[in-house]
């Protein structure tokens, strides 16, 4: 009986374009209440208003990187 070469390659395309949904990193977890601390111009409280209301894990988070580089900055 010989093996399929294909049928692997083609299950690995699929999940590289269509990942599933655990596939997401969900290691990091920031406070909102800890970053409402931190918030001191007007333009920081729409930044936070923005990762609250947010329902995609990864546009939450980019959000989150974005105002703390501002932060940084």
């Amino acid at each position: 009986m010989t093996y399929d070469t294909r049928k692997k390659q083609k299950s690995w395309l699929r999940n590289l374009f269509h990942p599933k949904a655990s596939s997401v990193k969900e290691d990091t977890w920031t406070s909102l209440s800890a970053l409402k601390k931190l918030v001191t111009t007007n333009e920081e409280k729409n930044i936070l208003k923005l990762i609250e209301n947010e329902t995609i894990p990864s546009v939450k988070e980019a959000w989150i990187n974005y105002f703390l580089e501002k932060k940084t900055s």
